[in-house]
């Protein structure tokens, strides 16, 4: 079949962590490369009005969709619903279940709908110190979490995102606010795991472990930017993680791959922290590639697995 690829690419040289979910040109010809083992013929698409100029011009019979897109918290949904608009079949979830997903305290809230455990939250839409502070405290117990409502791939989540007091909050929901709207959450301080999911099964269970011991560890940006140097990977048995994963995959209706990021609250009982339905297929450093080659899997066995999970959802 003829694939389409769709994505936005990392500009070289770029500072920040503004284009942190976009992808490098070194996983597009990855993927391209794991798509001729599969007998496919992938065909760049990228993203916007050059992706749709592309589709006018070509014969694509599906698409192995990375695109983050560009915008608000819908733009994640933007090729899907193109795709769905336009008759193409695409592997992952549909453009509903994305959009709810990306939205960090709405997907937390249908969470709790399915009984689902996570920590307890709030949201800010900004901060301004005419307001008098948060008091977040009132109705939240400290430490408090913070981070980005809508973003991805640990934008805005710096070691300044675990806050003691409500000093530590109001600086925190101030720096992260230019992300848009902010998520509070109580700090969940147990151990911290990423599930891998594709076509409805757990590929395995990856543990996150500081290899320096550290109580209020977390998976902040500087971390995975220095992962081989700040943390160890292990693949785990643990049953009462994996069904959570797969509570999340079932009750959000995910499809074909999804990387759910589970951590333990105070009591031991592991809580649903968020999922990415677009996980990153960096061939090297990306988490769920991290995760699947620890648990024996090739790259192209991964991506395969995944194409397959779609190309049976495409042909029912």
């Amino acid at each position: 079949m003829r694939i389409g690829l769709t994505y936005n690419l990392k500009p070289e040289g770029a500072a920040g962590d503004r284009f942190e979910e976009f992808d490098s040109l070194e996983t597009i010809e990855a993927l391209e490369s794991a798509l001729r083992a599969c007998g496919h013929d992938p065909v760049r698409l990228g993203w916007g009005t050059e992706m749709l100029d592309r589709l006018a011009a070509d014969r694509i019979d599906g698409v192995f969709n990375l695109a983050e897109g560009v915008g608000g918290r819908g733009r994640e949904s933007q090729v899907p619903a193109t795709l769905e608009m336009l008759g193409i079949p695409c592997t992952g979830s549909d453009p509903v279940a994305i959009g709810i997903t990306l939205d960090k305290a709405l997907a937390k809230l249908m969470a709790k709908a399915h009984r689902i455990a996570t920590a307890p939250w709030s949201v800010a839409a900004g901060f301004s110190p005419s307001d008098g502070g948060l008091k977040a405290g009132a109705t939240l117990r400290f430490p408090l979490f913070v981070k980005p409502s809508s973003e991805g791939s640990s934008m805005g989540v710096t070691s300044k995102s675990l806050c003691r007091d409500e000093a530590e909050l109001q600086s925190a929901v101030e720096r992260v606010s230019k992300y848009g709207p902010v998520l509070i959450e109580e700090f969940l301080p147990g151990d911290e795991f990423t599930i891998g999911i594709i076509g409805g099964k757990v590929i395995a269970v990856m543990q996150v472990v500081p290899k320096n011991s550290d109580d209020n560890f977390f998976y902040s940006i500087e971390v995975k930017r220095d992962y081989k140097n700040l943390v160890e990977y292990r693949i785990v048995d643990e049953p009462r993680v994996a069904a959570v994963a797969l509570a999340i995959w079932n009750s959000f209706g995910l499809r074909d791959v999804a990387r759910v990021d589970v951590r333990c609250d105070r009591d031991d009982v592991p809580n649903f922290v968020e999922v990415n339905p677009l996980p990153g297929v960096h061939p090297v450093n990306s988490d769920l590639v991290i995760l699947a080659k620890a648990a024996g899997w090739t790259y192209d066995q991964l991506i395969a697995a995944v194409m397959a999970s779609a190309e049976a959802r495409w042909a029912a």
